[in-house]
């Protein structure tokens, strides 16, 4: 931990800002993360308002070589945005959204959530492409690719994105956009945050029609052979205003596992009724679709993707023709393990049907983003109560997302373009940069050296500092918290 004369220097080199200490009121709930396997103890959380606190922080931290990581949205897995012992630069407290009809821009800063941007935009009838979690941070998703319900008709979050504000590894407050440090702009669209800490956000808004007709629906597990025909049928419509995802899991207050199926339709509701209705002739045990303004299509998944308890998470990607037969393989994988680990039963596996028309418009060369196949996502996320069990989920997790991997690779012509995987759902790596940037490694890693060779920014997406490390035989971890204790 910190010493107390470094804390006192940081109190008063940021009196501006909130400093939390062990002991000191609020600290243990700025350590709260969306799951409890990313908590740490940090040494302390700066809660900043002003790109120019965020650059003191960093300054500080770098000149008395502590760790600092950067905490947006909190919401990853993997505990990027904590710290043993480090600094915290937290920017919840910086969630201005200021909308601009005029130009149709919306303007958010680092800290905002997406139900921030969502509401501000709806009050003008507008929208920005973002999550389908409201309440996860927009930095995050955005930085690392962004895939949302309006994907297919607007593309990525990062294909909307104008500008972004951010302090870099030397603390200056630049701005990134195709006019100015357009390299570094290439970087930021798909290559997480490992070269700044983003204070704002530009996005291309657009104007968004109310109500959306849209919804969930649950299914008992004998029902796989219908909803996996109609996940082909929905797949090759090819429609770009409609999504469709499925998946296994045990939804809240059922009795046990059940197929799951949630729909998105950006049009009336006659219209969604008609692309849904070979999926309620199904005869689903739930349902609750219906009109609904489109920010609160956002907040569907805010009861399965609750905050608390234990989470990982794994990714991988698949594609047309579904066969019933792996699915239903895959289905009893998850269904075995929960007798394993009892208290994992609202672990999940989903598929998640965008239409990625609009992505593959953009050349895979335009940004970092290196997933521009003609693929969907798989996201398993599993969830469980007690450390004990902490390496059996993991492990598990790998081994689900690597099969569904696999299976793509053997049942579809892959795109030696696109790596068939979503650094946003990709908190299990093996560590090799190559995993998730593919041809674009070489030049972030030149990127890196440009912009922050010291690597300053070496949590999330860091797998471009491994590569950095490979490629130039340094060793990039030497900011780690040792010498913060000394004194």
């Amino acid at each position: 931990m910190l010493s107390p004369s470094l804390i006192q220097q940081l109190q008063a080199d940021l009196a501006s800002a909130t400093v939390l200490t062990p002991g000191s009121e609020g600290y243990e709930e700025s350590l709260k993360r969306w799951s409890e396997t990313a908590e740490k103890r940090a040494g302390a959380v700066v809660q900043v308002t002003t790109p120019e606190q965020v650059a003191m922080a960093i300054s500080f931290a770098r000149q008395h070589h502590i760790e600092q990581v950067v905490r947006g949205g909190g919401h990853g897995t993997n505990g990027a945005s904590s710290t043993d012992g480090g600094i915290v630069i937290d920017l919840s407290k910086m969630n201005r959204v200021t909308v601009d009809p005029e130009n149709m821009t919306i303007a958010a800063e680092g800290g905002c959530l997406w139900k921030d941007v969502d509401e501000a935009a709806a009050d003008y009838g507008l929208a920005a492409v973002g999550g389908t979690v409201n309440h996860t941070g927009i930095g995050g998703l955005t930085l690392g690719g962004g895939y949302g319900y309006l994907t297919g008709r607007h593309g990525l979050v990062i294909d909307n994105l104008l500008r972004v504000k951010l302090v870099n590894a030397d603390s200056e407050i630049v701005t990134a956009s195709p006019d100015e440090h357009s390299d570094l702009f290439w970087a930021l669209r798909g290559a997480g945050a490992s070269f700044g800490a983003v204070v704002e956000f530009t996005y291309c808004a657009h104007q968004q029609r109310e109500p959306v007709w849209a919804g969930m629906a649950a299914f008992s597990l004998d029902k796989l052979a219908p909803i996996v025909k109609f996940a082909n049928d929905f797949a090759l419509s090819a429609n770009p205003d409609a999504s469709f995802n499925f998946g296994f899991t045990t939804p809240p207050h059922a009795p046990g596992p059940m197929l799951v199926t949630l729909g998105f339709y950006n049009g009336l509701g006659k219209d969604g009724k008609r692309i849904f209705a070979p999926l309620f002739a199904a005869g689903p045990a739930f349902q609750n679709f219906g009109p609904m303004p489109y920010c609160k299509v956002n907040a569907l998944l805010e009861e399965s993707a609750s905050h608390g308890g234990r989470k990982v998470i794994g990714g991988a990607a698949c594609a047309i023709p579904f066969a019933p037969e792996f699915y239903e393989e895959i289905q009893q994988d998850l269904l075995s393990f929960i007798e394993v680990v009892p208290a994992a039963k609202e672990s999940l596996l989903v598929f998640e049907l965008v239409h990625h028309g609009k992505v593959q418009e953009v050349d895979g060369s335009a940004t970092a983003f290196a997933n521009r196949g003609p693929y969907y996502n798989a996201v398993c996320m599993t969830k469980w109560t007690d450390a004990k069990d902490d390496d059996k989920c993991r492990d598990f997790t790998f081994r689900l997302k690597e099969k569904v991997s696999e299976h793509l690779i053997k049942t579809s012509a892959v795109n030696p373009e696109s790596i068939g995987k979503y650094l946003n759902y990709n908190d299990l790596t093996d560590g090799r940069s190559d995993n998730m940037f593919g041809s674009h490694d070489e030049k972030l890693v030149a990127l890196k050296m440009k912009y922050d060779p010291s690597n300053v920014f070496n949590k999330w997406g860091a797998v471009t500092a491994a590569a950095v490390e490979q490629n130039h035989g340094y060793n990039t971890m030497n900011l780690k918290p040792r010498q913060i204790a000394v004194e």
